[in-house]
């Protein structure tokens, strides 16, 4: 793959769309195996820290195409700060949840959790794309 097609929109919304979607099978796994061994808010927390330390990694190398190890500890850092807006949106929709059903099953527990994670998806996605597909000033954009 050419670093070319990296910046087009399409690669970038399927590759995302590829990575996304086993990240968040992984993460609704881990919550639910988590979920039975501890708190719900912190099954959450350390099921989303887990998934989005290799999401991130993923997506800077297969869907914005950034191999080089340079900036790779940044990136995780920018991967934490989405991290926190996954968190809370997760963290909310679980809290509401409680407040609404502070019975709810495990699995009403991960579909909640879930529908979180798909509204923070859609942001994660906008900041990745800004932060990793930055060109230097004066570079051409290429056509998408």
């Amino acid at each position: 793959m050419t670093a070319q097609r990296h910046t087009r929109l399409h690669h970038q919304v399927s590759s995302f769309a590829v990575i996304g979607v086993a990240s968040t099978l992984a993460n609704v796994v881990l919550f639910y195996l988590f979920n039975h061994l501890m708190n719900t808010q912190v099954a959450n927390a350390l099921a989303l820290v887990l998934t989005t330390i290799v999401n991130t990694a993923a997506n800077r190398r297969y869907t914005f195409g950034v191999r080089s190890r340079e900036g790779a500890a940044r990136a995780q850092l920018q991967g934490l700060v989405l991290w926190l807006v996954m968190w809370g949106a997760t963290a909310l929709a679980l809290w509401l949840l409680s407040l609404a059903d502070p019975h709810a099953s495990h699995l009403l527990q991960s579909a909640v959790q879930l529908a979180g994670n798909v509204v923070a998806t859609i942001i994660r996605f906008v900041m990745l794309r800004k932060w990793f597909a930055q060109r230097p000033i004066g570079e051409p954009v290429p056509a998408e």
